[in-house]
C-alpha cells in the first residue's frame, strides 16, 4: 500500500519515526539509530546492529558474562586501582611467613647442630632424628600459616575487586573494616581446607601402602593409577570449593553454606574454572621465577664471600642476613602473584553469578545508586541466597 510520494526535505533522520506519508530510506527501519563514529567495517553502507546497546562498564569489567582475557585484565586493573589494599595485604602476609620461616630455621640450625652441618661433621643419631623431626614440625606449622593466609587473602581481596567492578576505590583500612566479622570464619575455612588436604594426602599414602601390601612389587602400575586417581579427585574437589572464600565474605555466608555455594556456582563450569586457574598459575609462576631466580642466584654467589670459609660459625652468621634478604625478596614477588590470583578468583565468582543469576543487573543498580557518592558498602551484599536481611546499597560500614 503506497502513501504517495514523499515531499522534498521531509525525509526522516536516523533515530526518528517516519511520519504518515513518509517511507524510510533503504537500510532504514523505525527506531533504528546510527552508531556514532566511522563505520567499523570500512563500508559506507554499514550502520552496525540496529537496536544494540553495549553493556555498561562502570568499573574494571563490563557488566555481562566475561571472557578469559577480561577476567585477567580486570583482575590486574582491580589490583592496580586498589594497590594498597590488595598488594599491601599480600606483602604483609608473605613477609610475616618469611620472617617466621627464617627465625624457625635459624633457631633449629643453631640449636641442633647447624655449625657441624656446615663443617661437614657427623651428628649423633639422636641429633639427626631431633633435627629431622623439628624441621618437619616447623614446616607443617609454617605450611599451616601460609595456607590459612592464602585463603584469608582470597577472602578479603574479593572486597576491593567487587567494589572495583562498580568503580569504587577501596583503601587498606576500609577493606579490613568491611571484612570485619569474616576473619575468624576465613581462618576456620583455612583450617578445614588443611584438614581436607591432610586427609587427601593420608588417603593417597594409605592407598599406595595397601596396594603394595596386597599385590607386592608387581603392582607398580596399580599403585601409580590409584595414586593418580586420588590426586585427580583432590584437584576436582579443590576447584569445586575454590570460590568459598569469596562467597563467605561477599555474601556473609557461614562456613558450610559458603562451601555449598561454591559447589553450586561451579556446576557445569568446572573445566572453564580449572582452565582459568591453571592459566593464571602458569603466568604468575613464570613471571615470579623470571624475576626472583636471578636475585636468589646473585645472593647465593655473594654468600661465600661474606664470611671466613674456615670457620663454620662465621659462615653461619654471615649467611643468616643474606638468607633473610633472599626470602624477603622472593616473598614480595610471591605476594604479588598471590594477590593477582585472588583477584582472578573473585572475578570468576562475579562472572558465574552474572551468568547464572543476572548479577550484572545488581551491580548496575549499585553503580547508579553510588554515582557521585562515596559509599562504604560491598556491592550486592544482600542479593545472594546467603545474604543478610539488608537492602543492597545500604551503607554497611561507615
Amino acid at each position: 500500500m503506497s502513501h504517495g510520494p514523499v515531499p522534498d526535505g521531509q525525509q526522516p533522520q536516523w533515530g526518528q519515526q517516519p511520519q504518515w506519508g513518509q517511507q524510510p530510506q533503504w537500510g532504514q527501519a523505525p527506531g533504528w539509530s546510527q552508531p556514532a563514529g566511522p563505520s567499523p567495517s570500512g563500508y559506507p553502507g554499514y550502520q552496525g546492529y540496529p537496536g544494540y546497546t553495549a553493556p555498561p562498564k562502570p568499573g574494571v569489567i563490563p557488566l555481562r558474562p566475561l571472557g578469559v582475557g577480561e577476567i585477567l585484565d580486570g583482575a590486574f586493573q582491580a589490583a592496580r586501582k586498589n594497590a594498597a589494599a590488595v598488594f599491601g595485604t599480600a606483602v604483609l602476609f608473605q613477609v610475616a611467613v618469611s620472617l617466621l620461616s627464617w627465625l624457625a630455621g635459624g633457631l633449629l640450625l643453631s640449636v641442633l647442630g647447624g655449625a657441624q652441618v656446615l663443617a661437614s661433621e657427623e651428628l649423633p643419631d639422636e641429633s639427626l632424628v631431633s633435627l629431622g623431626a623439628s624441621l618437619l614440625v616447623s614446616s607443617a606449622v609454617l605450611g599451616l600459616l601460609s595456607g590459612v593466609g592464602v585463603l584469608l587473602l582470597q577472602g578479603v581481596v574479593a572486597i576491593p575487586t567487587a567494589r572495583a567492578a562498580v568503580n569504587q576505590k577501596t583503601g587498606f583500612a576500609l577493606m579490613w573494616s568491611l571484612a570485619r566479622g569474616r576473619i575468624w570464619a576465613l581462618i576456620g575455612l583455612g583450617l578445614l581446607y588443611l584438614l581436607l588436604t591432610v586427609i587427601a594426602v593420608a588417603a593417597i599414602v594409605l592407598g599406595a601402602v595397601v596396594l603394595a601390601d596386597q599385590f607386592g612389587p608387581t603392582s607398580a602400575w596399580g599403585i601409580v593409577l590409584g595414586v593418580l586417581a586420588l590426586v585427580l579427585a583432590s584437584v576436582w574437589i579443590g576447584i569445586k570449593l575454590m570460590l568459598a572464600p569469596a562467597a563467605m565474605v561477599l555474601e556473609r555466608a557461614p562456613l558450610f553454606r559458603s562451601l555449598a555455594r561454591s559447589w553450586q556456582l561451579t556446576n557445569g563450569s568446572w573445566w572453564r574454572t580449572f582452565g582459568i586457574v591453571l592459566l593464571c598459575t602458569i603466568i604468575v609462576s613464570v613471571i615470579t621465577s623470571v624475576i626472583s631466580m636471578p636475585i636468589s642466584f646473585a645472593m647465593g654467589l655473594v654468600a661465600p664471600l661474606t664470611g671466613d670459609p674456615s670457620s663454620a660459625e662465621d659462615m653461619l652468621a654471615a649467611m643468616g642476613p643474606l638468607t633473610l634478604a633472599s626470602m624477603l625478596v622472593s616473598s614480595i614477588f610471591s605476594a604479588i602473584g598471590y594477590a593477582f590470583q585472588a583477584a582472578v578468583i573473585a572475578l570468576m565468582y562475579l562472572d558465574l553469578r552474572i551468568r547464572r543469576e543476572g548479577f550484572d543487573a545488581v551491580l548496575a543498580r549499585e553503580h547508579e545508586q553510588a554515582a557521585g557518592l562515596e559509599t562504604h558498602t560491598i556491592p550486592g551484599l544482600a542479593s545472594g541466597p546467603a545474604g543478610p536481611a539488608q537492602a543492597p546499597g545500604t551503607p554497611w560500614v561507615r
